[in-house]
């Protein structure tokens, strides 16, 4: 069994998200306003995800695009979610994908227990078994 959350994001919270953890790492920024956010699906085998584009411009108008990874973006906002106290299970798949032009993060739980089968037999036999657990006093009122 499995269970899957999805989480859809504003670009202004996506372009949030990946300012802050650009400075928290203290990777280099270029300097401006983000004018637009875009959101480019790899295709092919060997590459797969969504790929980021931040387009800022600064004040004297010039243009820089800024082109960001799947696993940066994720980051980003997994931290964002941590940062505002939105829970997240660690033992899970997180993913980015597009739906309906806004980007979502998936979060896929697998749950890998063994299923509990219950015997005739052995029902039985716990039954009788919780009897003798008993204190004397209880068993006296059966």
């Amino acid at each position: 069994m499995k269970e899957l959350r999805c989480l859809v994001f504003t670009d202004q919270e996506v372009v949030r998200a990946v300012l802050d953890r650009r400075r928290r790492v203290k990777d280099p920024l270029p300097v401006g306003t983000v004018s637009k956010v875009a959101y480019h699906r790899n295709e092919g085998p060997e590459q797969e995800g969504i790929e980021t584009r931040l387009t800022i411009t600064d004040d004297d108008g010039a243009v820089t695009e800024l082109v960001l990874a799947d696993t940066e973006v994720t980051a980003a906002l997994v931290g964002y979610c941590m940062g505002r106290r939105i829970p997240l299970p660690v033992a899970s798949d997180k993913m980015l994908h597009l739906i309906n032009g806004a980007l979502t993060l998936m979060i896929t739980m697998n749950f890998n227990k063994a299923p509990r089968l219950v015997v005739a037999g052995a029902a039985e036999g716990a039954g009788s078994g919780a009897g003798d657990r008993l204190s004397p006093k209880r068993r006296v009122g059966r």
